[in-house]
């Protein structure tokens, strides 16, 4: 069982495979990382995760400073070192300390985005997508992350780092499914793109270029 859930449900820790790990999230909620508020609706709250790497650097560089203080020695001083570790912590807890909330709105075809109950950004779900993240490293060996990102949005991690390719895969195509969203491959230009939400005007050229098919087939009918 998880210790970390509701707003900290991305923030839980892992020993196992990442793969491994986002599959007995979904097993427990078909629909992580949110939950169904109504039919056709997902929300999801959250606090980032450098909320507590700010908490973690703010508490390390202030027991650091005082030991160091209480046992000064040498002529190099590091205070300034522990001072800057401390004040980046602050930073970091005071800018992330708000919770987050991000709704999917089938009914109304939107996604919203709010920082402190306050509406950050709202936009059409062709805008709001799941996708493949590949880094590459020094030895040239891919491993593959999994995100839910979009515009104006923050980039909210499902697993990080996996050289199991499929597997991934798998996981993201299964969470873009059952939320209804956007998938794409890590590759920008890919047959393995799964388009369920186009842009009106990508969806009117289609259909101009149907209806020209159309007209030409029928010509072709009338002179044969």
């Amino acid at each position: 069982m998880s210790l970390f859930r509701g707003p900290l449900a991305l923030w839980d820790i892992s020993f196992s495979s990442p793969e491994k790990h986002l599959s007995q999230k979904l097993q427990g909620n078909k629909y992580f990382p949110f939950q169904v508020q109504q039919p056709n609706v997902f929300v999801m709250e959250y606090y980032k995760d450098m909320l507590w790497k700010g908490a973690l650097l703010f508490i390390t560089s202030l027991v650091a400073s005082v030991f160091y203080f209480r046992a000064q020695t040498g002529s190099q001083n590091f205070s300034g070192f522990f001072i800057y570790g401390i004040m980046i912590g602050l930073w970091l807890i005071a800018s992330n300390m708000n919770k987050r909330r991000l709704i999917i709105n089938h009914n109304k075809r939107l996604y919203q985005f709010y920082i402190k109950g306050c509406l950050w950004q709202q936009g059409p779900l062709y805008q709001i997508y799941v996708r493949l993240v590949a880094q590459r490293d020094a030895y040239g060996k891919l491993f593959y992350s999994l995100i839910i990102n979009g515009y104006r949005l923050e980039v909210l991690s499902l697993a990080n780092l996996s050289s199991r390719f499929e597997s991934i895969d798998v996981l993201g195509r299964r969470i873009a499914r059952n939320l209804n969203l956007n998938y794409f491959d890590y590759e920008d230009v890919s047959t393995r793109h799964v388009i369920r939400h186009r842009p009106p005007e990508t969806k009117k050229e289609e259909k101009e270029e149907k209806e020209e098919e159309e007209e030409e087939e029928l010509n072709e009918d009338q002179n044969v």
